[in-house]
């Protein structure tokens, strides 16, 4: 999905729901300003981001990707058929690529994701969204920043954890690494 295409989406929802950029601002703990921009398609969020303003809207995070008229009682994406996302300036270069888009009524939320081998850690953002999260390492190392330890995971490893708590990953041994991502969210009442 493009940057622009994700913007306009995310405004078309928050209008649906009658809540100011203001307001959303302020529960989904970013700017206004960034996510005016957001909207235009001149930002582009992290998941952590979408995760979080899907949840001020009362949404599910594959609500923000696939349309519910889009969506079956089962879900076969090949590969050639995954929606990219790059994350580009403050997400690191992040590609985020939804894994099973077309499924009604998903109970979590599945993504492959790419982190770049960059050269230091320093001034990496962290995350932290709603639920709990599982990642497993396909290919190449990853250390893994939660709640301030580091954590060494190579391919096969694999870490569920409370997504709340702040948590980022990064390449190392100088090639990308590549994991499958899990988003599981909060059980919500009613």
């Amino acid at each position: 999905m493009a940057t622009s295409d994700l913007g306009a989406t995310l405004r078309n929802i928050r209008k649906t729901v009658g809540l100011t950029l203001d307001a959303v601002a302020s529960q989904a703990d970013v700017t206004k300003g960034y996510l005016s921009k957001v909207e235009r398609g001149t930002a582009s969020p992290s998941i952590a981001v979408v995760s979080r303003l899907a949840d001020v809207y009362g949404v599910r995070l594959a609500d923000v990707f696939i349309p519910d008229g889009e969506r079956g009682p089962i879900a076969v994406t090949r590969v050639s058929e995954r929606t990219q996302m790059n994350r580009n300036g403050i997400e690191l270069g992040y590609v985020y690529e939804v894994g099973s888009p077309k499924k009604t009524n998903p109970r979590a939320d599945i993504f492959f994701l790419t982190l770049p081998c960059l050269s230091d850690d320093i001034g990496r953002p962290e995350f932290s969204h709603a639920g709990e999260e599982v990642i497993l390492v396909l290919e190449g190392q990853m250390q893994f920043t939660f709640a301030g330890s580091k954590i060494l995971l190579g391919p096969g490893d694999c870490m569920q954890f409370d997504s709340s708590v702040h948590h980022h990953g990064v390449a190392i041994g100088g090639k990308d690494a590549k994991a499958f991502v899990v988003i599981i969210p909060d059980k919500r009442e009613g």
